[in-house]
Protein backbone atom coordinates (compact mmCIF):
# COMPACT_ATOMS: atom_id res chain seq x y z
CA UNK A 1 0.00 0.00 0.00
CA UNK A 2 2.53 2.23 0.75
CA UNK A 3 4.58 1.27 -1.94
CA UNK A 4 1.72 3.01 -4.12
CA UNK A 5 1.11 6.32 -2.39
CA UNK A 6 4.78 6.93 -2.58
CA UNK A 7 4.84 6.85 -6.23
CA UNK A 8 1.13 8.56 -6.30
CA UNK A 9 3.28 11.28 -3.97
CA UNK A 10 5.17 12.32 -7.06
CA UNK A 11 2.66 12.61 -9.52
CA UNK A 12 1.09 16.44 -10.52
CA UNK A 13 -2.75 17.53 -10.03
CA UNK A 14 -4.34 17.12 -13.02
CA UNK A 15 -5.84 19.79 -15.16
CA UNK A 16 -10.07 20.81 -14.83
CA UNK A 17 -11.67 21.45 -18.28
CA UNK A 18 -15.22 22.69 -17.99
CA UNK A 19 -17.39 24.37 -20.41
CA UNK A 20 -20.59 26.82 -19.84
CA UNK A 21 -23.21 28.13 -21.65
CA UNK A 22 -24.78 30.96 -20.84
CA UNK A 23 -28.02 32.18 -22.36
CA UNK A 24 -29.25 35.41 -22.05
CA UNK A 25 -33.60 36.92 -23.53
CA UNK A 26 -35.11 39.76 -22.98
CA UNK A 27 -36.72 42.43 -25.30
CA UNK A 28 -36.72 41.51 -28.62
CA UNK A 29 -33.63 39.96 -28.86
CA UNK A 30 -32.01 36.73 -27.16
CA UNK A 31 -28.08 36.41 -26.31
CA UNK A 32 -25.50 33.76 -25.16
CA UNK A 33 -21.87 33.65 -24.65
CA UNK A 34 -20.24 30.31 -24.24
CA UNK A 35 -17.16 29.70 -22.37
CA UNK A 36 -14.30 26.64 -23.22
CA UNK A 37 -12.32 26.62 -19.97
CA UNK A 38 -9.01 24.71 -18.54
CA UNK A 39 -7.51 25.33 -15.41
CA UNK A 40 -4.26 24.07 -14.07
CA UNK A 41 -2.52 24.25 -10.04
CA UNK A 42 0.84 25.20 -10.30
CA UNK A 43 2.84 24.19 -7.05
CA UNK A 44 5.33 25.92 -5.94
CA UNK A 45 8.78 24.31 -5.63
CA UNK A 46 9.56 22.49 -2.87
CA UNK A 47 6.02 21.41 -1.96
CA UNK A 48 6.09 17.91 -4.51
CA UNK A 49 9.83 17.35 -3.90
CA UNK A 50 9.30 16.88 0.07
CA UNK A 51 5.36 15.25 -0.67
CA UNK A 52 8.09 12.78 -2.27
CA UNK A 53 10.90 12.28 0.28
CA UNK A 54 7.90 11.83 3.11
CA UNK A 55 6.27 9.07 1.42
CA UNK A 56 9.65 8.03 0.17
CA UNK A 57 10.86 7.87 3.96
CA UNK A 58 7.41 6.76 5.28
CA UNK A 59 7.72 3.47 2.95
CA UNK A 60 11.88 3.13 3.92
CA UNK A 61 10.39 2.86 7.55
CA UNK A 62 7.28 0.39 6.89
CA UNK A 63 10.24 -1.81 4.87
CA UNK A 64 12.18 -1.76 8.13
CA UNK A 65 9.51 -2.54 10.37
CA UNK A 66 8.62 -5.60 7.63
CA UNK A 67 12.81 -6.50 8.40
CA UNK A 68 12.29 -6.41 12.12
CA UNK A 69 9.00 -8.21 12.15
CA UNK A 70 10.92 -11.10 10.25
CA UNK A 71 14.13 -10.74 12.49
CA UNK A 72 12.03 -11.35 15.59
CA UNK A 73 9.47 -14.30 13.83
CA UNK A 74 13.02 -16.05 12.69
CA UNK A 75 14.18 -16.02 16.27
CA UNK A 76 11.08 -17.55 17.91
CA UNK A 77 11.28 -20.24 14.94
CA UNK A 78 14.47 -21.08 16.11
CA UNK A 79 14.06 -20.94 19.87
CA UNK A 80 10.80 -22.69 19.47
CA UNK A 81 13.26 -25.84 17.21
CA UNK A 82 15.33 -25.84 19.67
CA UNK A 83 12.91 -26.11 22.52
CA UNK A 84 11.14 -29.05 20.32
CA UNK A 85 14.74 -30.60 20.58
CA UNK A 86 15.12 -30.41 23.87
CA UNK A 87 12.25 -31.82 24.56
CA UNK A 88 12.69 -34.65 22.45
CA UNK A 89 15.79 -36.10 23.90
CA UNK A 90 14.54 -35.55 27.47
CA UNK A 91 11.69 -37.76 26.61
CA UNK A 92 14.30 -40.31 25.08
CA UNK A 93 16.18 -40.48 28.06
CA UNK A 94 12.89 -40.52 30.76
CA UNK A 95 12.17 -43.78 28.43
CA UNK A 96 15.72 -44.89 28.58
CA UNK A 97 15.41 -45.12 32.43
CA UNK A 98 11.87 -46.13 32.78
CA UNK A 99 12.56 -48.81 30.44
CA UNK A 100 15.09 -50.21 33.23
CA UNK A 101 12.83 -49.53 36.01
CA UNK A 102 10.12 -52.33 33.89
CA UNK A 103 13.32 -54.42 33.88
CA UNK A 104 14.25 -54.46 37.48
CA UNK A 105 10.73 -54.45 38.52
CA UNK A 106 10.68 -57.51 36.98
CA UNK A 107 13.73 -58.93 38.21
CA UNK A 108 13.25 -57.26 41.62
CA UNK A 109 9.70 -59.76 41.80
CA UNK A 110 11.77 -62.38 41.33
CA UNK A 111 14.23 -61.85 43.31
CA UNK A 112 11.84 -61.23 46.13
CA UNK A 113 9.99 -64.80 45.69
CA UNK A 114 13.80 -66.52 46.24
CA UNK A 115 14.33 -64.31 49.20
CA UNK A 116 17.16 -62.59 47.85
CA UNK A 117 15.77 -58.99 48.66
CA UNK A 118 13.71 -57.62 51.21
CA UNK A 119 9.27 -56.75 50.27
CA UNK A 120 10.60 -53.21 50.50
CA UNK A 121 13.14 -53.22 48.36
CA UNK A 122 10.60 -54.75 45.96
CA UNK A 123 8.31 -51.88 46.79
CA UNK A 124 11.00 -49.29 46.77
CA UNK A 125 11.45 -50.56 42.62
CA UNK A 126 7.64 -50.49 41.95
CA UNK A 127 7.64 -47.01 43.18
CA UNK A 128 10.44 -45.57 41.47
CA UNK A 129 9.00 -47.22 37.87
CA UNK A 130 5.24 -45.36 39.04
CA UNK A 131 7.57 -42.01 39.20
CA UNK A 132 9.16 -42.74 36.17
CA UNK A 133 6.54 -43.73 34.07
CA UNK A 134 4.83 -40.16 35.54
CA UNK A 135 7.69 -38.86 34.29
CA UNK A 136 7.79 -40.45 30.95
CA UNK A 137 3.90 -39.08 30.52
CA UNK A 138 4.55 -35.95 31.32
CA UNK A 139 7.67 -35.44 29.23
CA UNK A 140 5.68 -36.61 26.01
CA UNK A 141 3.09 -34.23 26.91
CA UNK A 142 5.13 -31.18 27.04
CA UNK A 143 7.19 -33.31 24.13
CA UNK A 144 3.39 -33.00 22.04
CA UNK A 145 2.87 -29.55 22.77
CA UNK A 146 6.12 -27.99 21.29
CA UNK A 147 5.57 -30.01 18.40
CA UNK A 148 2.31 -28.52 18.10
CA UNK A 149 3.79 -25.01 18.89
CA UNK A 150 6.46 -25.71 15.84
CA UNK A 151 3.94 -26.54 13.48
CA UNK A 152 1.92 -23.24 14.32
CA UNK A 153 5.15 -21.57 13.73
CA UNK A 154 6.53 -23.19 10.04
CA UNK A 155 3.63 -24.80 8.93
CA UNK A 156 0.67 -22.25 9.92
CA UNK A 157 -1.68 -22.68 6.45
CA UNK A 158 -0.66 -26.28 6.62
CA UNK A 159 -3.04 -29.17 7.96
CA UNK A 160 0.39 -30.78 9.58
CA UNK A 161 -0.31 -30.96 13.51
CA UNK A 162 2.73 -31.86 14.86
CA UNK A 163 6.61 -31.18 13.70
CA UNK A 164 9.19 -33.28 15.07
CA UNK A 165 12.83 -31.83 14.89
CA UNK A 166 15.61 -32.87 14.40
CA UNK A 167 18.55 -34.01 16.59
CA UNK A 168 20.47 -30.39 17.31
CA UNK A 169 24.67 -30.80 16.62
CA UNK A 170 26.82 -31.15 19.64
CA UNK A 171 28.97 -28.85 18.25
CA UNK A 172 29.63 -25.23 19.72
CA UNK A 173 28.14 -22.26 17.25
CA UNK A 174 30.83 -20.37 15.45
CA UNK A 175 32.13 -17.41 17.47
CA UNK A 176 30.41 -13.94 16.17
CA UNK A 177 33.30 -11.10 15.28
CA UNK A 178 32.12 -8.31 17.85
CA UNK A 179 34.44 -5.95 16.52
CA UNK A 180 32.15 -3.62 15.18
CA UNK A 181 30.30 -3.42 18.01
CA UNK A 182 32.51 -0.70 19.32
CA UNK A 183 31.55 1.97 16.71
CA UNK A 184 27.90 0.93 16.98
CA UNK A 185 27.64 -0.14 13.67
CA UNK A 186 25.49 -3.13 15.14
CA UNK A 187 22.79 -1.04 16.56
CA UNK A 188 22.24 1.16 13.23
CA UNK A 189 21.90 -2.44 11.87
CA UNK A 190 19.25 -3.37 13.85
CA UNK A 191 16.33 -2.45 11.61
CA UNK A 192 14.22 -1.18 14.66
CA UNK A 193 17.02 1.86 15.06
CA UNK A 194 16.12 1.63 10.81
CA UNK A 195 12.58 2.22 10.62
CA UNK A 196 12.87 4.85 13.42
CA UNK A 197 15.32 7.02 11.43
CA UNK A 198 12.84 6.64 9.01
CA UNK A 199 10.61 7.79 10.43
CA UNK A 200 12.20 10.74 11.92
CA UNK A 201 12.87 11.69 8.18
CA UNK A 202 9.75 10.91 7.16
CA UNK A 203 8.68 13.67 9.70
CA UNK A 204 11.10 16.11 8.49
CA UNK A 205 9.63 16.62 4.82
CA UNK A 206 6.29 16.52 6.46
CA UNK A 207 7.43 19.29 8.52
CA UNK A 208 8.99 20.92 5.55
CA UNK A 209 5.92 20.27 3.48
CA UNK A 210 3.56 22.34 5.73
CA UNK A 211 5.82 25.11 5.38
CA UNK A 212 5.82 24.76 1.76
CA UNK A 213 2.39 24.81 1.75
CA UNK A 214 2.01 28.48 3.87
CA UNK A 215 3.00 29.59 0.30
CA UNK A 216 -0.22 29.45 -1.54
CA UNK A 217 -0.58 27.86 -4.67
CA UNK A 218 -1.41 29.58 -8.26
CA UNK A 219 -4.33 28.27 -10.26
CA UNK A 220 -3.91 29.40 -14.16
CA UNK A 221 -7.18 29.16 -16.28
CA UNK A 222 -7.46 29.80 -20.16
CA UNK A 223 -10.13 29.33 -22.44
CA UNK A 224 -11.96 30.47 -25.30
CA UNK A 225 -15.19 32.82 -25.34
CA UNK A 226 -17.34 32.98 -27.88
CA UNK A 227 -20.58 35.00 -28.57
CA UNK A 228 -23.85 34.76 -29.95
CA UNK A 229 -23.21 38.38 -31.94
CA UNK A 230 -20.00 36.15 -33.58
CA UNK A 231 -17.34 37.45 -31.49
CA UNK A 232 -14.81 34.83 -30.41
CA UNK A 233 -11.39 35.56 -27.86
CA UNK A 234 -9.17 33.74 -25.95
CA UNK A 235 -8.96 34.80 -22.36
CA UNK A 236 -6.09 33.82 -19.04
CA UNK A 237 -6.58 34.42 -15.50
CA UNK A 238 -4.26 33.74 -12.58
CA UNK A 239 -6.28 33.05 -8.77
CA UNK A 240 -4.15 32.80 -6.00
CA UNK A 241 -5.48 32.48 -2.03
CA UNK A 242 -4.95 35.37 0.37
CA UNK A 243 -3.76 33.72 3.67
CA UNK A 244 -5.04 36.75 5.79
CA UNK A 245 -7.19 34.50 8.38
CA UNK A 246 -5.30 31.28 7.94
CA UNK A 247 -0.97 31.24 7.92
CA UNK A 248 -1.03 27.56 8.96
CA UNK A 249 0.51 28.37 12.21
CA UNK A 250 -0.53 25.86 14.31
CA UNK A 251 0.01 23.18 11.50
CA UNK A 252 3.59 24.15 11.05
CA UNK A 253 3.98 23.87 15.11
CA UNK A 254 2.26 20.51 14.94
CA UNK A 255 4.97 19.10 12.20
CA UNK A 256 7.78 20.09 14.23
CA UNK A 257 6.47 18.95 17.10
CA UNK A 258 5.92 15.50 15.35
CA UNK A 259 9.55 15.77 14.44
CA UNK A 260 10.89 16.09 17.62
CA UNK A 261 8.67 12.96 19.42
CA UNK A 262 10.16 10.84 16.59
CA UNK A 263 13.32 12.01 16.76
CA UNK A 264 12.76 11.17 21.05
CA UNK A 265 11.83 8.06 20.18
CA UNK A 266 14.52 7.32 17.74
CA UNK A 267 17.22 8.31 20.92
CA UNK A 268 14.89 5.75 23.32
CA UNK A 269 14.87 3.11 20.85
CA UNK A 270 18.79 3.45 20.28
CA UNK A 271 19.13 3.00 24.03
CA UNK A 272 16.85 -0.03 24.18
CA UNK A 273 18.66 -1.54 21.07
CA UNK A 274 21.93 -0.72 22.76
CA UNK A 275 20.77 -2.49 26.09
CA UNK A 276 19.29 -5.38 24.52
CA UNK A 277 22.53 -5.95 22.60
CA UNK A 278 25.08 -5.91 25.73
CA UNK A 279 22.21 -8.35 27.30
CA UNK A 280 22.71 -10.56 24.66
CA UNK A 281 26.58 -10.27 24.56
CA UNK A 282 26.55 -10.77 27.90
CA UNK A 283 24.23 -14.09 27.88
CA UNK A 284 25.74 -15.97 24.86
CA UNK A 285 29.22 -15.32 26.40
CA UNK A 286 28.10 -16.58 30.03
CA UNK A 287 26.18 -19.51 28.39
CA UNK A 288 29.68 -20.69 25.70
CA UNK A 289 32.05 -20.30 28.87
CA UNK A 290 29.68 -22.58 30.86
CA UNK A 291 29.63 -24.69 27.79
CA UNK A 292 33.58 -24.73 27.62
CA UNK A 293 34.28 -25.06 31.13
CA UNK A 294 32.49 -28.48 31.44
CA UNK A 295 31.79 -29.67 28.21
CA UNK A 296 28.60 -30.72 26.49
CA UNK A 297 29.93 -34.29 25.70
CA UNK A 298 31.55 -34.58 29.60
CA UNK A 299 27.84 -33.77 31.32
CA UNK A 300 26.62 -36.72 29.07
CA UNK A 301 27.08 -39.89 31.18
CA UNK A 302 27.14 -42.93 29.15
CA UNK A 303 23.94 -45.16 29.34
CA UNK A 304 26.33 -48.10 29.79
CA UNK A 305 27.46 -46.90 33.21
CA UNK A 306 23.51 -47.62 34.56
CA UNK A 307 23.19 -50.88 32.29
CA UNK A 308 26.25 -52.01 33.83
CA UNK A 309 24.47 -51.27 37.46
CA UNK A 310 21.13 -52.64 36.43
CA UNK A 311 22.90 -56.24 35.40
CA UNK A 312 25.04 -56.16 38.52
CA UNK A 313 21.69 -55.64 40.94
CA UNK A 314 20.30 -58.49 38.97
CA UNK A 315 22.95 -60.34 39.79
CA UNK A 316 22.67 -59.36 43.53
CA UNK A 317 26.73 -57.69 43.51
CA UNK A 318 24.63 -53.60 43.73
CA UNK A 319 22.34 -52.84 46.01
CA UNK A 320 18.79 -51.21 45.59
CA UNK A 321 20.58 -47.24 46.41
CA UNK A 322 23.60 -47.26 43.54
CA UNK A 323 21.07 -48.69 40.68
CA UNK A 324 18.67 -45.49 42.15
CA UNK A 325 21.63 -43.40 41.90
CA UNK A 326 22.51 -44.34 38.79
CA UNK A 327 19.36 -44.11 36.74
CA UNK A 328 19.06 -40.34 38.65
CA UNK A 329 22.13 -39.59 37.64
CA UNK A 330 21.80 -40.71 33.84
CA UNK A 331 18.54 -38.51 33.68
CA UNK A 332 20.09 -35.77 35.64
CA UNK A 333 23.24 -35.39 33.75
CA UNK A 334 21.77 -36.22 30.18
CA UNK A 335 19.03 -33.59 30.64
CA UNK A 336 21.57 -31.03 32.18
CA UNK A 337 23.91 -31.57 29.16
CA UNK A 338 20.67 -31.37 26.66
CA UNK A 339 19.46 -27.86 28.75
CA UNK A 340 23.30 -26.34 27.93
CA UNK A 341 23.47 -26.85 24.82
CA UNK A 342 19.64 -25.85 24.14
CA UNK A 343 20.53 -22.82 25.68
CA UNK A 344 23.96 -22.18 23.85
CA UNK A 345 22.56 -22.38 20.93
CA UNK A 346 19.22 -20.17 21.92
CA UNK A 347 21.90 -17.48 23.07
CA UNK A 348 23.67 -17.55 19.86
CA UNK A 349 20.35 -16.61 17.93
CA UNK A 350 19.32 -14.32 20.42
CA UNK A 351 22.74 -12.72 19.70
CA UNK A 352 22.50 -12.98 15.62
CA UNK A 353 19.03 -11.02 16.64
CA UNK A 354 20.52 -8.24 18.66
CA UNK A 355 23.19 -7.34 16.13
CA UNK A 356 20.66 -7.28 13.56
CA UNK A 357 22.41 -10.27 11.58
CA UNK A 358 25.86 -11.24 12.28
CA UNK A 359 27.00 -10.91 8.35
CA UNK A 360 27.29 -6.48 8.51
CA UNK A 361 27.97 -6.04 4.76
CA UNK A 362 24.92 -8.16 3.74
CA UNK A 363 22.35 -6.10 5.80
CA UNK A 364 19.91 -3.25 4.28
CA UNK A 365 21.08 0.36 4.45
CA UNK A 366 18.94 3.28 5.05
CA UNK A 367 20.41 5.41 2.71
CA UNK A 368 18.82 6.51 0.39
CA UNK A 369 21.17 7.46 -2.29
CA UNK A 370 22.13 3.55 -1.78
CA UNK A 371 19.01 2.12 -2.28
CA UNK A 372 18.00 3.78 -5.40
Amino acid sequence: MLGGVARQAGAFANPTLSVTHEPLSGGASDYSESYVNLSQTLELPGQRSARVQEAEWALRAAHARVRADSARLAFEVKRAYLEAALAEEQLAVTERVAGVFREAARSAAVREERGDISRYDLQRILVERARYENLVAEAQIRASSVRRSLALLVLPESDVVEVSPREVDDEFPPVPTLEHLADGMSTSLRPEVASAEATVEAAAAAAGLTRAERLPDITATGGLKRQSDGLTGLFLGLSIPVPLFNRSAGDVESAQARVSASQTRLDLIRRRVDNDLSRAIEAYESVRRRAELLGVDGLDPSADLLQMAQVAYDLGEMGLLEILDAAEALRSGRNTASQLKSDLWTAYYDLERAMGGLDADSQPTNDPETER
